[in-house]
């Protein structure tokens, strides 16, 4: 029969026994979380470039539909007044050279 002396040292062994496999567990389930919160910030990370290209590319498509759309305004404008100048110029030319001989 063992003594007390000896109980105690068994208990004091198998308490530390005990304290290293919980530490062991704690580091593994530590490195375990940091390697899934590890791959979550990647996943998170590409899915928001993901976005942010598609963004991207929607505002640039945007930006060019609405530069055609303006530079159609802007030519059919032009072309207006073009076409309004020149109903005016014979009468210009009279005016002006009416003013020059005259």
């Amino acid at each position: 029969m063992p003594t007390i002396i000896e109980r105690i040292a068994a208990a004091e062994a198998d308490a530390d026994a005990i304290r290293r496999s919980a530490q062991d567990a704690a580091r593994a389930a530590k490195a375990d979380a940091e390697d899934g919160a590890a791959a979550e910030l990647r996943r998170a990370r590409e899915a928001a470039n993901t976005e942010l290209s598609l963004a991207e590319q929607l505002a640039e498509a945007e930006g060019k539909r609405l530069s055609a759309s303006l530079l159609a305004e802007r030519d059919a404008e032009a072309t207006a007044l073009v076409a309004a100048a020149e109903a005016n110029l014979d009468r210009a030319v009279a005016l002006i050279l009416g003013r020059v001989t005259g």
